[in-house]
């Protein structure tokens, strides 16, 4: 028996089927709604410290090099050059000399006379002969023994070339003349006051901004008890006894320093030596120098979809001290190395944020980089900076 009000099976389906149907058309004409709209932003990049950009007064030092060297106020001898177990011979069918050089390093105004000392093991028959620079110094038959030539200073040049030889045997020429010599040395006497002079060029720009100048170098060896004595264009820097790694620093008045050519000369007192190695003068002055800061941050392929869409990218940042006297510039550089110049900030408020809009075209997918500059002179202290996308 059927109830009354009791929809029949088939007329439900109906039903159903016809609400589906309208569901489908309003979704066709209205859309469905875009992921976009629950979309949060995306940070890219974030400098929280401040930081400072703009042109500063650096300190520069310019470093002249004048190397290793020897200064000396004393009478000596230095040995130039050695050799040991040399033979010579002389015969009717065999000559065999023995010939080694030996260059002088010091000034040829200090040098006073040189010599040869020989140590003989076995003599010949003839005489032992020994020239410098081809002038006879010694000729005479000699015994087993040590001797000193002496050599006097118009023979010696700055290169010099010695020669030992040995003589005919004399009556018994159907002999050879042998001399067996243990050592030979070749060397000089010098006395006088060697000293090093280097002169330096001084700019007008390096002169108006000087601001000091250090002499630095380390001390090799000493021999005696004087001072060392430096001075700039005839004017007293140091005189005294330096060791191990020295330094000097002077002024520009105390020394007299112009611009063009100038002059430091180091020497020492009676009976001193000194060795001096890495031997600089430093000449420090101020320059302008200008200091930006480039920060990089990395486009996807969804958010170069948003910038296309029409969201903006932006930049914000907090100006936290200036000495408004420049422009602040900022530019984008695509990862194809494209720069963008995106804005140049001329009013501005300490402490505010300041927002920065980039769009698709001065971004690509990858690396970009933002550059804050200063135009003109002037500093700018920043922090708090994000790069949104």
């Amino acid at each position: 028996m059927k109830m009354k009000g009791q929809a029949k099976p088939d007329e439900f389906i109906w039903v159903f089927f016809a609400g589906m149907l309208a569901i489908v058309i309003m979704l066709f004409f209205w859309g469905t709604p875009t992921v976009e709209e629950n979309q949060t932003e995306n940070i890219t990049t974030q400098a929280k410290e401040a930081f400072t950009i703009g042109t500063f007064n650096e300190e520069v030092p310019r470093i002249i090099r004048i190397g290793d060297f020897s200064i000396s106020h004393t009478a000596g001898s230095e040995t130039l050059a050695s050799k040991k177990y040399v033979d010579v011979s002389k015969g009717v069918f065999e000559d065999k000399k023995f010939s080694f050089s030996a260059e002088i390093g010091e000034d040829m105004s200090n040098v006073i006379d040189g010599w040869i000392s020989l140590y003989v093991l076995e003599s010949g028959e003839g005489k032992l002969v020994v020239k410098v620079n081809n002038n006879v110094v010694y000729s005479q038959k000699t015994n087993p023994g040590k001797i000193v030539i002496p050599v006097e200073k118009n023979y010696l040049k700055q290169y010099n070339v010695i020669e030992v030889s040995s003589g005919m045997p004399g009556a018994q020429f159907w002999t050879t003349s042998i001399y067996r010599i243990e050592r030979i040395e070749f060397g000089v006497n010098i006395y006088g006051n060697l000293i090093k002079s280097h002169d330096f060029t001084l700019y007008a720009s390096e002169l108006k901004t000087f601001t000091k100048g250090e002499i630095k170098f380390n001390v090799e060896e000493r021999e005696g008890i004087g001072n060392l004595i430096i001075k700039i264009n005839g004017r007293n820097v140091f005189r005294g006894v330096p060791s191990g790694s020295f330094s000097q620093e002077f002024e520009s008045f105390d020394v007299g320093l112009v611009n063009g050519v100038n002059t430091i000369e180091f020497s020492t007192e009676k009976d001193t030596k000194y060795k001096l190695d890495d031997v600089e003068l430093i000449i420090r002055h101020i320059e302008k120098s200008s200091k930006s800061r480039t920060f990089s941050f990395v486009i996807t392929e969804s958010d170069l979809q948003r910038l296309q869409s029409g969201k903006k990218g932006k930049i914000t940042f907090t100006i936290l001290d200036s000495d408004f006297n420049g422009n602040l510039a900022l530019k984008i550089k695509n990862p194809q190395g494209k720069e963008n110049n995106l804005d140049y900030i001329t009013s501005y408020s300490l402490g505010k944020t300041i927002t920065v809009y980039f769009g698709p075209n001065d971004v690509d997918v990858g690396t970009n980089y933002i550059t804050l500059s200063l135009i003109g002179e002037g500093s700018f202290t920043i922090a708090n900076l994000d790069v949104v996308v």
